[in-house]
């Protein structure tokens, strides 16, 4: 489809979809989860987690709440909710048409190694999704963009793992944005 024929379209909404398996799980979505169920992040400790007990501090254990089911689907929506507003955000006001089209976004992949891996190995951060824009109206495929990988630095290293998400905001925060403006630029060139 070209250009002149994409402009025919508007974007009238974004749809995101984590496909089985994929979990959004970072330390500050679980620490903002812990919080807000009463858990308290556990003290600095040279005990293993599996050690740590809840009897040393008032609230809910943290790793119990953290790693229970609700925590899990926490994760799932935040994701889910950052990388639909960046979509929205960054692409919505690119077709400038009258014919209503959604964005369809299934996310296949998400890797987000912790801070330990990061610090220790310098790992990255992927997102891969397949970004599909339909008609609103029909359901029609118009343009298919399979299997878009996006990779951002880890941090690397004690302070680039701090330093980095303090600056410019948490892994799926800039993998979402960048997930946005790959997808904004391809789909204006395509």
């Amino acid at each position: 489809m070209s250009v002149a024929e994409l402009n025919t379209y508007r974007v009238a909404g974004v749809d995101v979809v984590l496909a089985p398996g994929v979990n959004g799980r970072t330390t500050s979505f679980e620490m903002a989860y812990a919080q807000s169920r009463g858990a308290q992040t556990p003290p600095a400790s040279t005990l293993p987690e599996a050690q740590v007990t809840s009897t040393s501090r008032a609230g809910p254990d943290y790793f119990t709440v953290v790693n229970s089911p609700e925590a899990q689907e926490y994760y799932q929506r935040r994701t889910v909710e950052i990388v639909r507003d960046e979509m929205e955000k960054r692409v919505g006001h690119a077709l400038l048409g009258q014919k209503p089209a959604r964005i369809h976004v299934t996310v296949t992949t998400l890797t987000l190694p912790n801070e330990a891996m990061r610090i220790l190995v310098s790992q990255h951060h992927l997102l891969q999704a397949t970004v599909v824009l339909r008609d609103a109206v029909t359901g029609q495929a118009l343009v298919t963009y399979p299997d878009m990988r996006v990779v951002i630095d880890g941090g690397g290293g004690l302070v680039g793992t701090f330093l980095v998400p303090a600056l410019v905001g948490g892994p799926v925060e800039r993998l979402a944005a960048e997930l946005a403006q790959g997808y904004r630029n391809w789909l204006l060139q395509n």
